[in-house]
């Protein structure tokens, strides 16, 4: 949640290791040993498996030390336990490092009053765009911008997808907290967010849960996302290039 820091994927011993993730866990164990720290590289190499383990046996009293820590595990909550966010430094997103200073700003402003992640907001931007952030950018439907707006939505918020393409990516952010703010506080996870975009029925239901079934013209429209060709969209389908956007943006040259 915004204000908050997190992984989200595993990080040490065959862990999946992703830029972003080793550069929390680096600081981390940094600010609870500043008296011999290690370096903040992003690469999970033996020192960052050692300090991962010491912490372990020192202070978690665990005998075998795995020397891996796991999104909110007794590792993970030890060496986030009475961090301040603003003690990491600047704040550092997914795909940070692939857009403006101003935008990532905003977009953290705009995260933090809507009650989201901002790592999911933005991989969620990444995916309707095509990684491009372009406010302009069209699909064949004429949805247009950051989110995919359609020209009944753009009307709905007090614009057109004209006037919405023509903005910059900063101003059209205020649109994006605009359409967001009736799901305030109620996005926990990246599957929400996005269904907040796509479907918002689906909003806190379960991952299994369809969207789209066959034969519909909602399923027709969205039968690219029909991983498995079962003749059903589910929950979890319809978000899975959402969450491999931000584990893509969580990646070196991405995470920033």
């Amino acid at each position: 949640m915004p204000g908050k820091f997190n992984i989200f994927n595993s990080v040490g011993r065959s862990g999946a290791n992703l830029f972003g993730d080793v550069t929390i866990i680096q600081r981390l164990i940094n600010l609870k040993n500043p008296l011999r720290p290690i370096d903040v590289d992003g690469l999970c190499g033996p020192a960052t498996i050692s300090a991962i383990e010491a912490v372990q046996r020192q202070h978690l009293l665990i005998k075998r030390a795995t020397g891996k820590v796991e999104p909110n595990d007794p590792t993970f909550d030890f060496l986030a336990r009475d961090i301040a966010p603003e003690a990491l430094g600047d704040e550092q997103i997914a795909w940070g490092a692939r857009v403006s200073a101003a935008f990532k700003a905003k977009l953290i402003e705009i995260s933090a009053n809507i009650g989201v992640d901002p790592n999911f907001l933005i991989s969620a931007i990444a995916f309707e765009t095509g990684e491009t952030f372009s406010p302009s950018i069209k699909n064949r439907n004429g949805a247009t911008g950051l989110i995919q707006f359609t020209p009944a939505t753009a009307a709905e918020l007090g614009t057109s997808t004209d006037d919405l393409a023509a903005m910059s990516t900063v101003d059209q952010m205020d649109y994006v907290e605009k359409y967001f703010c009736p799901y305030k506080n109620i996005l926990e996870t990246i599957e929400d967010v996005y269904m907040a975009i796509l479907w918002p029925a689906a909003i806190g239901k379960a991952n299994s849960w369809i969207l789209f079934s066959k034969p519909s013209a909602e399923y027709v429209r969205n039968s690219g996302l029909d991983t498995d060709k079962d003749g059903n969209v589910t929950k979890d389908e319809a978000a899975a290039m959402v969450r491999a956007k931000l584990r893509k943006g969580r990646g070196a040259g991405y995470f920033g």
